[in-house]
C-alpha cells in the first residue's frame, strides 16, 4: 500500500509515480478539488441574510443537529436541511429552503477548481482511470454535484463517474464512508488511489483498508500561520470580517504553489506580491476611469522611490499598459523645494514646519539655504529669530530665486521622461499623505497645465487638501482611526519597494536627477532585490492555480485580502521577518543622509523592561511589533487593539499584581517607613517609582526584608513631569546608591547577607524647585525564605 505526503505541485505527475494496477483516483472534495475563497469554511456563513450575522448561528445549529443525530435518525451524519431546520426552527418549510439555498449560492460564489487537481483528473481520464470523489459534507450528491458544475464547469464535472457524500451514508470518512465507496465501486483497496488534505479523513481512513492514499498538505507551517494572523488582523481593522462580510483570502491557492521556503523570498511572494498585486488592479481600474472622463490617455507617474516596486509590479501584470508607467524621480524634499512661488508660500511652509522644531537646520536646507547662510541668520535652536531672518527681503528673494530654478529642473526632468504640456497624468506612490502632491501639484499646473490625479495605497490625510486623492485604503472603506494605525510603521513597506539610490535633492537644466548619498547596507538591497523579485514572480503567477476565478474574487475581494496582508505585517509580523527588517536603515529623504535603525529590538525590550505595557502606548519607534514580536503575540495584539480603536488607556490601568517594596524616607527632618507598589514590567521585572521632592529625601531601598537575591535593571532620577516620556534614556539621571549589607555578585546582580540589609539612595543635585522621582526597576531572582543560599548552591 503507498501512503505518502505531497504538495500542490506535486499533484499533477502524482500517478506517473503510482502502482500500475491503480484503475480509480478518490478525491477529496472541499480543499482538494473544490477550495474557497475564505479564510475558513465558517466565513462563507457570514453571506446568510441573518440580523446580527449568522456565523455563530449557523454553527451552532449545526452542532445541535450533529448532537442530535444518533438518537434520532441513528447516524452520525447530517444534511444540510435538518441543519437549516434547527437554524430556523419556528420558520415555514419555504423559509428553511430559501435560507439553505441562500448558502448553496454563497458556497458557489466563493468555491473555485483547484487547477492542479484539475489537472491530476486530467491526467487520470487519459490513463483510462475512473474518477470519484468521496467527501465528508452535509451536501447531497446531487446539491455537491451541481455545485461543483457551478464553480469548475461541467466539463470538469463530466470528468466525474461518482460522488459519495457523507450525509447520504450516515457515516463519514473516518466512521466507514470507504467501505461503501468499495462496495459502490466493486474493485479491491488496491486498485484505488484517494488524495485529500485531512490527515486522519483522507490518510487514515482510507489506509486502514488497504486503499492507497496521499495526503495533500496545502501550506506550510509558516504559510498556515500567516494566513491565520492575517485573518485576525483583518478582524480587528474591519471588525465586520466574520460578521456581515467573510474573511477573503484570494491569494491561497498561489501560496500554495509556493516551494522556496528562503524568509525573503516568501515575504516577497507571500505578502509583497498579494499586496501589489491588489494595488496594481486597483490602479488599472483607476486610470481607466480618469482616461474615460478625459478623454485622453492616462500617464501613470509612479514616484521614486518607493514606487520603485509598484511600477515593476503594474508593468508585470498588465505588461499591454507598459508603455504608460513613467518613473520619475521626485521627492518631497525637491517637491517643497520647487514650491515656493511667493513669499506667502514661504510663509505657510514655516507654519506648518516650525512649530515644535528644536533646530532649523532642517527646514533651512528645505529652502535652499547653504549652511553658511543659515548659520549666520542666528542660533539653530532660535526658532523664531530663524522664522523672522528668512522673511527678510534679502533672503525670501534668495529662496524664491532658488526654488524657481530647481522648478525649472523638475519641468525638464518630466518632460525627458515623457510628460508633455497639458498631459492627463496620475501621481502613484505609497502615501500616506500625499505631501508631494500637495505641494507640486499647483506649480505643474500652472506650469505645464497638467490634469493630475493622485493614487495611494494608503491615504490618511490629515487635513483635507481637496485635490484628487485616493487610496486602496482610504476614509471610503476605513475609518481614520484604521488609516492611522495602519500608517504608524508602513516605514516598513516602504523599505521594501524602494529602489537602492539615493533620494533625488536636485536637477540638471536638463532634468537629470542629482541625488543624496546612499550608504544601505548591501545585505539590505540584496534583502529587498530577492523580496521583489519574489513578489514579481507571484504576480506573473496570477490565475494560474485556478480553473476559473470564483465569483466573489472581485475589486473588492482584491482590496480585503491586501489589507489583510499589510495589516498582519505591521502588526502580527513573524520572528524570521523580523530577523530580516534587524538589519535595514530607514533614511529620512529630506536633503539629509540621516538614517535610522528599522528595528532595534534591544532597545525596545528595554523600554517594555522598564515601563511595561503602558510603555506601548505612546512608545515612538520606526517599526514596535517588530521590536517587541519576540515578547509574545499578546503584546503585539494589544498594540494593534490599543492604536486601531485609539484606546484611552492610562497607566493606572496596566498597573495590576503590585509587590509591597518596603522603603524609608529620610530628610533633616528624620525618616519615615513606609511601602511603595512595584508593578510588574515584563521578564520577572517590576518598576517602583518613589517622590523625592525637590531634591529633599534620601530614599533607603529595605531589599533585605524582602529577597535574599535581586537583580536591578535601573536606578534612576528623572523629572517628575517628564516620567512618561517615551526617550527614556536622555531623561534619566543615575543615582549613586550606597549598599549596605548587600553584595554586588555581578553586574546589577546582589546577594543580600540578611533582613538588615538595604540600599541607601541619595538624592540627586538640586535643580530648582523641580521635583525629582527615583525610578526602581528590578528583578526578584531569590525570594527570603524560599530556600537558603546554600541549599540553592546545592541544587
Amino acid at each position: 500500500m503507498i501512503q505518502t505526503s505531497i504538495r500542490a505541485d506535486g499533484l499533477p505527475g502524482l500517478l506517473a509515480t503510482m502502482p500500475p494496477e491503480i484503475r480509480c483516483l478518490s478525491l477529496d472534495c472541499f480543499d482538494t478539488l473544490l477550495w474557497r475563497n475564505v479564510h475558513a469554511p465558517i466565513d462563507v456563513f457570514a453571506d446568510l441574510p441573518l440580523p446580527g450575522g449568522a456565523v455563530e448561528s449557523r454553527i451552532w445549529a449545526e452542532r445541535k443537529a450533529r448532537r442530535q443525530a444518533p438518537y434520532l435518525h441513528g447516524r452520525t451524519e447530517v444534511t444540510l436541511e435538518e441543519i437549516h431546520a434547527e437554524l430556523l426552527p419556528e420558520s415555514t418549510e419555504a423559509a428553511r429552503a430559501a435560507m439553505a439555498q441562500a448558502e448553496l449560492d454563497a458556497e458557489a460564489r466563493h468555491c473555485y477548481a483547484f487547477a492542479p487537481t484539475r489537472d491530476l483528473i486530467l491526467d487520470a481520464r487519459r490513463r483510462g482511470l475512473h474518477v470519484v470523489i468521496v467527501s465528508d459534507t452535509y451536501l447531497s450528491a446531487p446539491q455537491l454535484r451541481t455545485l461543483i458544475e457551478r464553480t469548475a464547469g461541467p466539463e470538469l464535472l463530466g470528468m466525474i463517474d461518482h460522488i459519495f457524500c457523507s450525509s447520504e451514508y450516515g457515516m463519514g470518512k473516518a466512521a466507514g464512508l470507504f467501505s461503501h465507496v468499495l462496495a459502490g465501486l466493486g474493485i479491491p483497496p488496491s486498485a484505488i488511489l484517494h488524495v485529500g488534505d485531512n490527515p486522519i479523513a483522507d490518510r487514515d481512513a482510507p489506509a486502514k483498508l488497504g486503499i492507497h492514499n496521499v495526503h495533500l498538505k496545502q501550506f506550510d507551517e509558516v504559510t498556515e500561520q500567516r494566513l491565520r494572523l492575517e485573518a485576525a488582523a483583518a478582524s480587528m481593522i474591519e471588525p465586520a470580517s466574520r460578521v456581515s462580510v467573510p474573511l477573503l483570502q484570494s491569494h491561497r491557492p498561489q501560496l500554495a504553489l509556493r516551494r522556496d521556503r528562503d524568509p525573503a523570498h516568501m515575504l516577497g511572494h507571500d505578502v509583497l506580491g498579494p499586496l501589489m498585486h491588489g494595488f496594481a488592479q486597483w490602479i488599472r481600474a483607476e486610470a481607466e476611469a480618469m482616461e474615460s472622463a478625459s478623454g485622453k490617455p492616462v500617464k501613470l507617474l509612479f514616484l521614486l522611490r518607493d514606487g520603485h516596486l509598484p511600477a515593476r509590479a503594474f508593468e508585470t501584470l498588465y505588461p499591454d499598459w507598459a508603455d504608460r508607467v513613467i518613473p520619475v524621480e521626485i521627492s518631497r524634499f525637491t517637491a517643497t523645494a520647487a514650491s515656493f512661488t511667493d513669499r506667502a508660500a514661504i510663509d505657510d511652509y514655516m507654519a506648518d514646519t516650525l512649530p515644535g522644531l528644536r533646530s532649523s537646520a532642517l527646514p533651512a536646507r528645505q529652502m535652499l539655504l547653504e549652511e553658511k547662510e543659515w548659520n549666520a541668520l542666528g542660533e539653530q535652536t532660535d526658532i523664531r529669530r530663524f522664522a523672522r531672518a528668512i522673511r527678510q527681503p534679502a533672503t525670501s528673494t534668495k529662496i524664491l530665486a532658488r526654488s524657481a530654478r530647481l522648478a525649472e529642473g523638475l519641468f525638464a526632468h518630466l518632460r525627458a521622461r515623457g510628460v508633455s504640456d497639458g498631459d492627463c497624468v496620475m501621481m502613484i506612490d505609497l502615501g500616506y499623505n500625499g505631501s508631494v502632491q500637495n505641494v507640486v501639484e499647483p506649480v505643474l499646473r500652472a506650469t505645464m497645465k497638467l490634469e493630475i490625479t493622485g493614487r495611494y495605497l494608503l491615504l490618511r490625510e490629515v487635513q483635507q487638501s481637496g485635490l484628487d486623492k485616493k487610496g486602496l485604503f482610504d476614509v471610503r472603506h476605513y475609518d481614520f482611526k484604521a488609516l492611522y494605525a495602519l500608517a504608524e510603521d508602513i516605514s516598513i513597506v516602504e523599505q521594501l519597494c524602494t529602489v537602492t539610490q539615493g533620494s533625488v535633492i536636485d536637477y540638471t537644466p536638463e532634468g537629470e536627477p542629482i541625488r543624496g548619498a546612499h550608504d544601505i547596507k548591501g545585505a539590505q538591497s540584496n534583502c529587498r532585490e530577492i523580496a521583489q523579485d519574489a513578489c514579481l514572480a507571484f504576480l506573473r503567477g496570477v490565475g494560474s492555480a485556478v480553473v476559473r476565478p470564483p465569483a466573489s474574487s472581485d475589486a473588492d475581494a482584491s482590496r480585503r485580502t491586501s489589507l489583510a496582508v499589510l495589516a498582519r505585517l505591521l502588526f502580527l509580523p513573524l520572528a524570521d521577518e523580523v530577523t530580516l527588517l534587524e538589519n535595514f536603515q530607514h533614511d529620512v529623504n529630506m536633503g539629509t543622509d540621516v538614517q535610522i535603525r528599522m528595528v532595534d529590538s534591544k532597545a525596545a525590550g528595554e523600554g517594555l523592561k522598564r515601563r511595561g505595557l503602558f510603555y506601548i502606548k505612546d512608545a515612538s519607534r520606526m517599526f514596535l511589533p517588530g521590536e517587541l514580536q519576540r515578547h509574545g503575540l499578546p503584546i503585539n495584539l494589544a498594540i494593534l487593539g490599543s492604536r486601531r480603536f485609539g484606546l484611552d488607556l492610562r497607566k493606572t490601568d496596566f498597573d495590576v499584581g503590585a509587590l509591597k517594596l518596603p522603603i524609608a524616607l529620610l530628610d533633616a527632618g528624620g525618616n519615615t517607613t513606609t511601602t511603595v507598589d512595584a508593578h510588574p514590567t515584563a521578564e520577572g521585572y517590576y518598576q517602583a517609582v518613589i517622590p523625592v521632592g525637590a531634591s529633599r529625601y534620601s530614599i533607603g531601598l529595605r531589599f533585605g526584608q524582602l529577597f535574599d537575591v535581586v537583580q536591578i535593571e535601573e536606578i534612576a532620577f528623572q523629572p517628575v513631569k517628564e516620567y512618561l516620556s517615551p526617550r527614556i534614556k536622555e531623561k534619566m539621571r543615575p543615582a549613586t546608591p550606597i549598599a549596605d549589607g548587600m553584595e554586588e555578585v555581578a553586574p546589577g546582580l546582589y546577594r543580600i547577607d540578611g533582613p538588615q540589609a538595604f540600599m541607601l539612595v541619595p538624592p540627586p543635585p538640586a535643580s530648582g524647585d523641580q521635583h525629582m522621582l527615583l525610578s526602581l526597576v528590578f528583578r526578584p531572582v531569590l525570594q527570603r525564605g524560599s530556600a537558603s543560599l546554600a541549599q540553592k548552591k546545592v541544587a
